[in-house]
């Protein structure tokens, strides 16, 4: 990780508990309470650093996923309207054939299309009236072997190896997009239940905080003569310290992985069939 972890249980232990003048003055049981709740509120904040910091990176994370499965799925659609050119090149190219090699070709395309759908096949471009998504051409190849001495066998032969070959590639692609979708939503699903861990841990720095600084203030030693007199150092020495947690700093990025997350939730993606 990019950051280092604070120890716990660093905190700096004020003495005196146990002199006589303390336990006179009361001095000896605002030092226990200090000493026990800033121990506290010290492994409080540690903890809400290396969370948020922790969720930093799993966003990170979540990002470099959504950015694949996005270029995978843009990919995906420009090899679509590349399959839907080489088909529509197809229909031209036999549009110029005339007699019965056509005719003969469109009923056999036909047929297949149909016994496509009757499967449940999916598939896209137009031939004709019908609509077409991906194509398996394993039959088309008949027609150049049917009918040899058709003028447009080189150039039907080539177009029909262009599309098997750009199907393959739709195929690996949408594979390969499902792979990067599985990873996106496995960082996706944690992140809500991470977040509500890291917003309790604040809600437990809070309140050390407030039932630490209220057992301070009612302490007898509060407000006593012997308090009242004393050095701002000495006073300052059974205060609970929070200038070194930064803690307002870890809640705002808190509150800005939050936002970011629920643009990715909007933003959620599906596998493909292919």
């Amino acid at each position: 990780m990019s950051y280092n972890r604070p120890r716990m249980n660093t905190t700096r232990k004020v003495n005196g508990e146990n002199s006589i003048v303390g336990k006179i003055s009361g001095r000896s049981d605002a030092i226990f309470f200090r000493n026990k709740y800033q121990t506290e509120l010290d492994n409080a904040n540690v903890a809400i650093v290396t969370h948020v910091h922790y969720l930093e990176d799993k966003q990170k994370e979540l990002k470099g996923a959504f950015d694949n499965s996005q270029r995978l799925k843009k990919n995906i659609d420009a090899h679509l309207d590349e399959q839907k050119t080489l088909y529509e090149n197809l229909e031209n190219l036999l549009a110029n054939e005339k007699g019965h090699e056509k005719e003969m070709w469109f009923e056999t395309l036909k047929s297949r299309i149909q016994e496509m759908k009757d499967k449940n096949i999916t598939v896209i471009p137009k031939i004709k009236d019908s609509d077409v998504e991906s194509m398996n051409i394993g039959s088309s190849l008949d027609h150049p072997k049917q009918y040899p001495d058709s003028k447009i066998k080189d150039r039907y032969q080539k177009i029909l190896n262009d599309i098997e070959w750009k199907e393959k590639e739709i195929r690996k692609e949408r594979e390969s997009y499902n792979g990067a979708v599985s990873t996106y939503n496995f960082f996706l699903t944690p992140f809500e239940k991470n977040i509500q861990k890291a917003e309790d841990k604040f809600t437990a720095y809070d309140k050390i905080l407030q039932e630490g600084t209220k057992r301070l203030n009612e302490c007898r030693y509060s407000g006593s003569f012997f308090h009242k007199f004393s050095s701002e150092k000495s006073k300052d020495e059974i205060s609970i310290d929070t200038l070194s947690h930064r803690v307002e700093q870890f809640r705002n990025t808190l509150d800005i992985i939050k936002r970011n997350l629920s643009q990715y939730e909007t933003k959620k993606f599906v596998e493909m069939q292919y």
